[in-house]
């Protein structure tokens, strides 16, 4: 296991954004499921998600974040040195997400601008690479991260249906002087890349017209061709092995105690998913960080949304230490020992604004 580590960097600030229209999961999976529905919805423990409505782009979100944490947070604006956007729904082929956020945010041309493709363990990856830059340019990074799957989600998919969503973030990266490493580490295997995957649309398949029908698949759901896959099957026994004894690995290699870690944050892939593994690496229900159960699996963003949506609620905060781990298409693994100071600053906007 390959440990990197970063430091003399802290996080200043994480903000989220969500669509606000809300979906009750219940009457999707009636639908779905029929009599089975409620049995679906204990079984996953996301009760509600929340979906754009009309064309609004993973951009969109982000920018709302940023746009939020800059008006709390004037001063840092004129600082963000590099911008680096996770997401693999951008708004367009091309150009990046990142160079677009830069016009949009009126942030200095000297900015360093690029997106991550990445899904579900993209944010640790962009946190990580958020606070190697940081280094480097000895001032701040914005780190955007999010998702628009709504649209390439089949109504007839009885397993993605239920639980993906949508979902922006916004997180500021910053070099400071101090004596707080950050450790992180990633595992991939892409043998297992058709497991979670979009068929169509990129230069191995050029999109056709027949990849727009939809198709009854060996699952007996219904799919086009640029529509999220997930053999959910896979994905579970992938968490439940690899990721938990992953994880178990990183704290031992990092010299890392459970007692010494304030907060478990993983991807909310479903409530059942991250409370087994959390129990399972030793975390009480309390340290374990959960937001799936009312705003759905939206990729990579479920992490910096779960911080902004949690952070806020947790009476006497101090700086505290926590794991932060993403899993999922790729097969990918990432995991983070991060530290959030006490006075982070925190938000969860929607879109549209409603202030």
């Amino acid at each position: 296991m390959q440990i990197l580590t970063a430091r003399n960097v802290q996080i200043e600030a994480i903000y989220g954004c969500l669509p606000s229209k809300e979906i009750d999961c219940l009457s999707i999976c009636q639908t779905l499921y029929g009599e089975g529905a409620s049995d679906v919805i204990k079984g996953t423990g996301i009760k509600k998600k929340r979906v754009v409505e009309g064309a609004v782009s993973s951009l969109d979100l982000c920018i709302e974040a940023a746009i939020g944490m800059f008006s709390d947070y004037p001063s840092a604006r004129s600082d963000v040195q590099a911008i680096v956007c996770v997401t693999f729904t951008p708004e367009r082929r091309m150009p990046a997400n990142a160079i677009v956020a830069q016009s949009r945010l009126g942030l200095s041309n000297d900015c360093l601008a690029f997106d991550i493709n990445l899904a579900c363990s993209g944010y640790v990856y962009g946190v990580w690479l958020a606070s190697t830059i940081a280094n480097q340019v000895k001032g701040k990074v914005l780190l955007l991260d999010g998702d628009i799957q709504s649209p390439i989600v089949s109504p007839y998919d009885k397993g993605t249906l239920p639980v993906l969503s949508d979902a922006g973030s916004a997180t500021l990266i910053s070099s400071v002087e101090n004596n707080d490493p950050w450790h992180f580490s990633f595992y991939t295997d892409g043998s297992k890349s058709d497991v979670l995957q979009i068929r169509a649309g990129g230069s191995r398949y050029p999109l056709s017209t027949k990849d727009l029908e939809y198709v009854t698949e060996e699952d007996a759901n219904q799919r086009r061709n640029i529509d999220i896959y997930m053999n959910g099957f896979e994905v579970f026994k992938f968490v439940a092995t690899k990721v938990s004894s992953f994880l178990r690995n990183f704290m031992a290699e990092t010299q890392t105690r459970i007692e010494n870690i304030r907060y478990f944050v993983p991807h909310q892939a479903n409530v059942y998913m991250i409370r087994q593994l959390g129990k399972g690496l030793g975390f009480s229900p309390d340290k374990i960080w959960v937001s799936c159960d009312k705003y759905g699996n939206s990729a990579s963003a479920t992490i910096p949304v779960t911080i902004a949506d949690r952070f806020a609620l947790t009476e006497n905060q101090t700086d505290s230490r926590v794991l932060v781990s993403g899993f999922g298409a790729g097969l990918s693994i990432s995991a983070g020992l991060v530290s959030l100071p006490a006075d982070l600053k925190t938000r969860l906007l929607t879109y549209p604004s409603k202030e």
